[in-house]
């Protein structure tokens, strides 16, 4: 018979004659005179034309099964050769070509079973392998060569090897990309079940395993040859076109990949010996990027893990044969983490054979992420390449996978974190001495970063004790080795690890110190985001609650080591940094006095004595505080009153009259100091009294002179204040420094009070709107006749009640000072409504005190 298709030339049109054609496919002839790629059409053309092209195919095909029916072997195969012409074109996409090829698949799929049935076309089934040979066109000639020689193996009336081989060879003849790849997949799927594969009918005389995989292979060496090709077909300016559509193309060559696996006679021993080293270097030898990738990775998927343990070092020998520009990190992820589940599920006989994985892998990765650092090599037709230092994210995030895959597999193992981190600081050393080289991109930071951020959420400090962890912190820039920094300091918040050493301390601040002190990489800016800046010290503030050790003595090794590095952190620092650690220090003083009780207790040789006194950590508390005078003077007052009402409380405690109540009188002093020296805004001086009036007021341990001496000065600063309504509130407040539990002199609080009142008197004269004061002084005249003042007598308050009437409703009559005058009347109405309380007490004693009010 001789099958009739319209010219398909064009770019790769195959060998063979052209017969005239029939009227039957005349219409579509017009379309197939144009050699055209098929990027010169629209979608709409497309859809135009495949519909065209499935018309055909529907109409020859619907003749091809008549005559089929009718046992009419010539009429089906002709009509069969013009449904395949159809095949020949170029103009289609390789996604519309698809479509028509699944469409004449299964048509196809008819006359296959026509041949497999002798009974109905009742020939021999090598005069019917022939005589499809005598078709027109070849590309019709080899899918019904493919076709016949299914049905041919099947019928055993010859050898399977010989039938496989000859058809195998034939096709090499159609060397078109698009066409070619389709035709060798279907060879694939027609012949998949006719190989003589191990345990199979067709074993024998027919041939074994090896010609089964030499079949497979073949095509697959075909195949993968005419995929690469087709980004060479066309213009330039589509190549990025033609490589998405290469992509997608894909799976008809890892189909074969897909066969190889599926034969039972693949065994291990024939896969490691036979298939493996053919498959690999047929890989590697055709060097087309998208061809190694796809491949390796479909290795790794489509065979046994057990396989891939016991040929691990043949697949890596072949991975650093790949080309640069293949991405390593999908294929290496991929088959650490398929070993790694293997391994994890094995059986210990399993596990046993796979060695130490380990140790090959780190044989082999070096020489495969070194690759990234070989110049880009020159494109087709040598045209230049663009020149540049190369981005080693892709290497490092093979490593980060690489620790992963080691830590889950030996998670014992510690130095092999170590030996893993020297291979990335070797790597990044030989990045850094390139030309050019030196800065790494943002995203290779981040895989360091990553690098060094895995070994410590599960070792802790311990990382710090690696060889090569703190020089590979040093190829990052300022900004990363900060966030690594805050990683480690998170990490050990977060799991709550301890500081119990110097040496911990020592090795974690080395490390933290961009976060520590001004480095020579630091940026000028650095500081100017007070939001940031202040969350990130006080992170690490948070590193002084993690010091836990038993011995006090160790604890304020401890705290002093820190304060060292503290201290070189500069005045922006340290305003966070010191406070933290001047409440850690205070926090020793209690332990102190706990350890000398029960030594007392005890005695000596059970509990020693501390080392480091009291009276040393009170040292220390006030060297720390002096260091925040000049940059921090609110949070340096506050600290040193702090102070002071602690070494009080350990004079009180342990009844050693005078011990510390030199220490006391020191802090108290240096609170002063700093108030009179650093503190010049009215606002801050008068929170400053209040807060010096509170701790004075509470401390009375204190020698009676010096006590008086701080008293006095207190005072005459309030008195001082430049703004009359703080003065005379500031001087109210230190009226209490002269009743309290160091003192009791009622002459000084009257002095204060009417020093008060001749203020206020001063300030509502000129100022209505503060008429306020009035009230507030009326509290405090309360106050002290309540806690048996003598000096405030109860005609005192009756004085106070009627001023304060007086002048609140004179306030809230004038217009400018109404609002006030509510206020302080509302005021007024509380503080009368307290004494109408105290008058109806059922202390007998305090209501008669107040009796004498009159509230009406």
């Amino acid at each position: 018979f001789h099958g009739s298709c319209g010219p398909r030339e064009g770019p790769g049109a195959e060998v063979g004659s052209h017969i005239a054609k029939p009227e039957a496919i005349l219409s579509g002839e017009s379309r197939f005179a144009m050699a055209q790629n098929s990027a010169g059409f629209g979608a709409e053309d497309q859809d135009r034309l495949l519909d065209e092209a499935t018309a055909v195919v529907k109409e020859q095909a619907f003749y091809m099964r008549k005559a089929a029916d009718g046992d009419n072997v010539r009429e089906a195969l002709k009509h069969a050769s013009n449904m395949i012409c159809e095949l020949r074109t170029s103009l289609l996409s390789p996604k519309n070509y698809y479509e028509l090829y699944m469409q004449v698949f299964q048509e196809m799929q008819h006359l296959s079973s026509f041949f497999n049935d002798k009974s109905r076309h009742g020939r021999k089934m090598i005069d019917l392998y022939e005589s499809v040979q005598h078709a027109g066109n070849i590309l019709p000639r080899l899918y019904l060569l493919a076709t016949v020689g299914a049905a041919y193996i099947k019928s055993m009336e010859a050898p399977a090897k010989e039938i496989l081989k000859d058809v195998n060879e034939l096709c090499k003849g159609v060397q078109h990309p698009l066409r070619g790849l389709f035709l060798r997949y279907y060879l694939s799927q027609m012949l998949k079940d006719k190989l003589p594969d191990a345990g199979t009918d067709f074993e024998g005389e027919g041939g074994d395993i090896n010609d089964a995989f030499d079949f497979i292979f073949t095509n697959l060496n075909e195949s993968n040859r005419l995929w690469v090709r087709i980004q060479n077909q066309g213009p330039a300016r589509d190549k990025e076109r033609r490589e998405k559509e290469r992509h997608d193309l894909r799976v008809l060559v890892g189909a074969n990949l897909v066969r190889l696996s599926q034969l039972d006679g693949m065994t291990l021993e024939f896969y490691a010996n036979t298939a493996l080293p053919k498959i690999l270097d047929h890989i590697v030898t055709v060097k087309d990027t998208m061809s190694q990738q796809y491949l390796l990775e479909s290795m790794i998927q489509v065979f046994p893990d057990e396989f891939h343990i016991r040929t691990l070092e043949q697949m890596l020998s072949a991975y650093g044969r790949a080309l640069p520009t293949v991405d390593m990190k999908p294929i290496m992820v991929t088959l650490m983490n398929r070993l790694a589940n293997f391994l994890s599920e094995a059986e210990g006989d399993a596990a046993a054979a796979a060695g130490d994985i380990f140790t090959l892998f780190r044989s082999h990765l070096q020489q495969i992420l070194e690759r990234a650092l070989q110049p880009p090599q020159p494109a087709a037709g040598g045209a230049p390449v663009a020149s540049g230092p190369p981005d080693m994210a892709a290497p490092l995030e093979v490593l980060a996978a690489f620790m992963q895959f080691t830590v889950s597999l030996y998670p014992d193992q510690v130095h092999y974190v170590d030996i893993i981190l020297g291979s990335a600081a070797e790597l990044l050393q030989k990045f850094r001495d390139m030309p050019g080289g030196g800065q790494l991109s943002e995203r290779a930071a981040g895989q360091v970063g990553d690098l060094l951020s895995g070994p410590m959420k599960t070792l802790g400090l311990g990382v710090l004790k690696m060889k090569h962890y703190g020089s590979l912190v040093s190829f990052l820039s300022y900004e990363t080795r900060k966030q690594v920094s805050l990683s480690m300091v998170q990490a050990m918040v977060e799991d709550d690890r301890s500081l119990s050493s110097v040496d911990d301390v020592t090795a974690l601040f080395g490390f933290i110190s961009p976060l520590l002190q001004d480095m020579d990489d630091t940026p000028l800016e650095e500081g100017k985001d007070k939001v940031r800046f202040a969350d990130e010290q006080s992170q690490v503030c948070k590193l002084v609650h993690q010091v836990r050790h038993e011995d006090t003595d160790v604890e304020f090794q401890i705290l002093s080591a820190m304060r060292g590095f503290f201290g070189q952190g500069g005045p922006q620092r340290l305003a966070f940094t010191l406070q933290p650690t001047f409440f850690a220090a205070l926090g020793l003083i209690p332990k102190i006095q706990l350890r000398e009780r029960r030594r007392a207790e005890e005695g000596d040789e059970a509990v020693p004595p501390p080392a480091v006194s009291m009276k040393k950590v009170f040292q220390f508390i006030h060297k720390t505080t002096t260091a925040l005078m000049q940059s921090s003077p609110d949070v340096a007052l506050q600290l040193w009153l702090t102070a002071a009402s602690s070494a009080d409380q350990v004079e009180r405690a342990t009844g050693a009259q005078g011990a510390f109540e030199p220490i006391a009188y020191e802090f108290l002093t240096q609170a002063l100091v700093v108030f009179e020296e650093e503190i010049s805004d009215s606002g801050k001086q008068y929170k400053g009294i209040h807060h010096m009036v509170g701790t004075l007021s509470k401390i009375s341990a204190l020698d009676p002179e010096n006590f008086d001496n701080v008293a006095q000065k207190i005072t005459r600063h309030a008195a001082r204040l430049l703004k009359k309504p703080m003065q005379c509130r500031a001087v109210s407040a230190c009226s209490q420094l002269f009743w309290c539990d160091a003192r009791r002199d009622a002459k000084r609080v009257r002095e204060c009070l009417e020093r008060c009142l001749k203020t206020c008197e001063a300030v509502v004269q000129s100022d209505s709107t503060q008429v306020g004061l009035w009230v507030e002084m009326l509290d405090r005249y309360v106050y002290y006749f309540e806690v048996q003042c003598e000096e405030v007598g109860v005609n005192f308050i009756q004085n106070m009640l009627q001023i304060c009437v007086e002048q609140v409703d004179f306030a809230v009559k004038d217009s400018s000072s109404e609002s006030a005058g509510r206020q302080a009347r509302l005021h007024l109405q509380s503080t009368v409504a307290y004494l109408k309380k105290m008058k109806q007490s059922d202390d007998a004693e305090l209501a008669a005190r107040f009796s004498e009010l009159s509230l009406d």
